[in-house]
């Protein structure tokens, strides 16, 4: 049989996640990055992916796997150019569509569980554009101009090398790992739904091949929830350290005042009812038809902490104070 053509439009911490899992399969991949990034095993292409025309010249391909992103307050702008950018490339090829998705365009407040089968709303503007992305998706594939649509959704990531926008990332990692306060957003106390990329980018290429896995959306199954103390605590644990981390959370209000005169900000106080109520994840419909399951958290966090301080070691001196995350993850 011959291999799989796929375009992954992409490589930062999902892209690189799934990119191995491709390789091992024998995949023909196309690595899509605005600089042309080359990642062994991948042919590179430089393309932006918001720029009309600009993946014209890239290879034929069977996938088009999108794991791109972009600051919050850029999604107006970006998501539609890039989303139409993506469906004129699967169409011309009739190729599949392959979306790393997240929880941002279901319900807000206090709920149970999110379920992956469970109406889209319009909670905030990068939710419903999240949601408009999935339906010109799924319009697409009913309409025979791409072959197949598939959204894997995940929660906030934890692993190594997430950057410093990641919600469970360096941002709140790296100051743990150096003795100063750790600001999260919210309430800290809230149990909130954490997911591996490890175990995202399984997923994402898993669905590249899996039938079965055809015309919906999967939640990756993730972690039993902690809150965003308790996460910190475990990082430090993880790699031996008893001390208790100081934490002190980012006001809203100040995000809010930020938010005049920063569109990323004013989207990212948006998002902070992600952290005002628990956040949690119904992902048994991965677990039970697909047989997929996650990676333990204290193992996720292990890895990162691992990174950072090889990161430490690298650069040989502390990183920047980090400023309040301005992108998904």
């Amino acid at each position: 049989m011959a291999p799989t053509r796929v375009t992954l439009i992409g490589a930062g911490p999902l892209g690189r996640a799934t990119l191995p899992h491709l390789l091992e399969r024998g995949d023909e991949v196309t690595l899509v990055t605005r600089s042309g990034t080359a990642l062994p095993g991948t042919a590179p292409f430089a393309g932006d992916v918001t720029v009309p025309g600009s993946l014209d010249g890239a290879p034929e391909a069977d996938v088009v796997l999108v794991v791109c992103n972009f600051p919050y307050g850029r999604w107006p702008r970006d998501w539609p150019p890039a989303i139409a950018q993506v469906l004129d490339l699967a169409a011309r090829d009739t190729a599949r569509v392959v979306l790393a998705g997240s929880l941002y365009s279901y319900a807000r407040g206090p709920r149970g569980p999110m379920r992956q089968d469970e109406p889209l709303v319009d909670t905030w503007v990068n939710g419903r554009l999240r949601r408009i992305v999935w339906e010109q998706v799924l319009e697409a594939r009913a309409t025979g101009r791409i072959a197949g649509a598939v959204e894997v959704r995940g929660s906030d990531y934890v692993g190594p090398a997430t950057g410093p926008n990641a919600h469970g990332g360096d941002r709140v990692l790296l100051p743990a790992l150096e003795s100063r306060t750790v600001r999260p957003l919210g309430d800290p106390d809230l149990p909130h739904a954490w997911t591996a990329t490890a175990d995202f980018g399984r997923l994402l290429a898993r669905a590249v091949h899996d039938p079965a896995m055809e015309g919906r959306a999967w939640h990756v199954p993730s972690a039993p929830a902690v809150s965003q103390r308790r996460l910190v605590t475990m990082a430090l644990e993880s790699i031996g350290r008893e001390d208790t981390p100081r934490i002190s959370p980012v006001p809203t209000t100040l995000l809010r005042a930020m938010g005049l005169f920063s569109p990323d900000m004013r989207r990212l106080a948006e998002a902070t009812y992600q952290f005002t109520a628990p956040w949690l994840v119904d992902d048994s419909p991965a677990r039970e038809e697909l047989g997929e399951t996650h990676t333990p958290l204290e193992e996720s966090l292990r890895a990162a902490m691992e990174h950072l301080r090889q990161e430490q070691r690298r650069t040989g001196s502390r990183r920047e104070e980090r400023r309040p995350p301005v992108t998904a993850g």
